[in-house]
């Protein structure tokens, strides 16, 4: 593709050295090797893209999107937002603003996944075809790849949605993080519907204040990038969205969508639910208050995009919803029950581990801890949540990064004020112990990292998997008892 025709609408304060060259690739890498590329000098939080700008001309690079003119010879367009140029050019260069898809985004604290796969389980079993972009992966219909981002950066975002389209699919539904709202990652992607799950406390190590948390999760409904909105009222603050200047749909209490009755046994969850006063009834195997909050948020969304509420009740009573690292019951054949789930603040945990009392076990034992180099004021509510929703709550590490695990361990038992824990810092151990500790009826939560499959210390991520060391054990345990 022709420089010319990537940047003619492209808003730039100026043009170095200009000269019509043909593009072949898009990179925010220097050290990437790229033919006829365009490179983006992004200023990152500790790098600035523009030192490396020479490196990248190195491996390829023949043209620069900048932020102030750099002494060197390629054609240099000068913008105001790398970031922002990156996702228009990103949409031109793949073509994905001339496709038909239509997008679905859904942000909050917590949720996002949950919702997005509901969604994307709801339009398979309505015959569509539909690609995912999340936290555990993306698909491409039945193809899975994996994500290293909850969403990623607009040229690799944009590719995925070129090669959605290329297959067929009708439909892209997004999780899409604050920090993709506030780094720009969806400024050219304009949402059919969005909606909002919830807004807890979370990423203040990012954003500093709720205050700032709350203005760039809200930000994404307006009209710059979607055409409609729905919200989960009931757990957001009253009129969070009042300036909004595309049209809200309330799920809740003050809402179109409510809740008319919800009973919940250890298997399925039986809901009645009213839409504009008529009412709906329908049978899930989700259970817990706040999945049904993201399954109304699925039906409403898509029901924003023309299906009738009626087909999309029918579907999901046929379905079995499994989603990865979310709330996934393992089968170890014991006499207690092992629970896996992504809960990671103070919000999730307590959503959990409430609906785990309300199956009624015996005792349950949660192990948990709290990643490192992110919001610390969260540590401490996150040791009192699972203290008092616990019988025991062991303590260990979850992704310490550059932190010293035994640290972060301190600060969540800072907020514990009774004497029901125990700490190990070997995530392993914590998890073996818990098992071991387990009797007949009692529930084990492990939480934090859901589906990962690593642990990042120090810059590595190591392999490490829940589910596989709950496999060991119970593989260790029934090798023992053979001999």
């Amino acid at each position: 593709m022709k420089l010319y025709n990537i940047i003619s609408n492209l808003k730039f304060i100026g043009i170095k050295n200009y000269r019509e060259v043909e593009i072949d690739s898009l990179t925010c890498s220097s050290a990437e090797r790229v033919n006829n590329g365009i490179y983006f000098c992004i200023k990152g939080l500790k790098t600035d893209g523009h030192d490396y700008a020479y490196q990248s001309i190195k491996n390829g690079a023949v043209c620069l999107i900048v932020e102030r003119f750099l002494d060197l010879p390629v054609p240099q367009i000068l913008v105001e937002n790398v970031r922002s140029a990156m996702s228009y050019i990103s949409s031109i260069f793949y073509e994905t603003n001339k496709s038909n898809i239509k997008f679905i985004g859904i942000t909050g604290t917590n949720g996002k996944t949950t919702t997005t796969y509901i969604i994307k389980d709801i339009l398979s079993r309505m015959g569509k075809k539909v690609g995912l972009i999340g936290t555990t992966g993306v698909y491409i219909n039945k193809l899975l790849l994996p994500a290293t981002l909850t969403t990623p950066d607009p040229i690799v975002l944009h590719k995925l949605i070129s090669d959605m389209y290329n297959n067929g699919c009708e439909y892209c539904v997004m999780e899409v993080s604050a920090h993709a709202i506030a780094l720009n990652k969806i400024d050219n992607i304009n949402f059919d519907v969005v909606g909002l799950t919830n807004i807890t406390n979370d990423h203040l190590d990012f954003f500093i204040t709720m205050e700032n948390y709350i203005k760039c999760k809200t930000s994404l409904f307006d009209c710059k990038h979607a055409k409609c909105g729905v919200v989960v009222a009931d757990t957001t603050k009253k009129d969070l969205l009042k300036k909004s200047n595309i049209e809200i749909t309330k799920i809740g209490k003050d809402g179109t969508i409510k809740i008319i009755a919800c009973n919940t046994n250890a298997n399925r969850t039986e809901l009645t639910f009213s839409v504009n006063e008529k009412l709906y009834k329908l049978s899930t195997n989700l259970l817990g208050s706040y999945n049904i909050y993201n399954l109304l948020l699925a039906l409403t969304c898509l029901n924003k995009l023309g299906f009738s509420m009626f087909d999309l009740v029918k579907a999901v009573n046929k379905i079995d919803f499994i989603v990865p690292g979310r709330f996934n019951f393992l089968d170890v054949k014991a006499n207690f029950n092992v629970l896996v789930d992504y809960a990671h603040t103070p919000d999730g945990i307590k959503n959990v581990l409430k609906t785990v009392k309300e199956l009624k076990p015996k005792r349950i034992i949660t192990v948990f801890g709290c990643g490192g180099d992110r919001d610390k004021t969260k540590r401490p509510e996150m040791g009192k949540i699972a203290s008092e929703l616990s019988n025991l709550v062991i303590i260990t590490s979850d992704n310490p990064r550059t932190e010293n695990p035994q640290l972060i361990i301190d600060e969540i038992v800072a907020g514990i004020t009774q004497n029901n824990f125990v700490t190990e810092p070997n995530r392993k151990v914590a998890i073996n112990m818990a098992l071991s500790m387990a009797k007949e009826g009692d529930v084990v939560a492990i939480l934090g990292k859901g589906s990962e499959t690593y642990m990042d210390i120090n810059g590595v991520k190591i392999p490490f998997s829940d589910y596989q060391v709950v496999d060991d054990y119970f593989l260790k345990s029934r090798d023992t008892i053979n001999i």
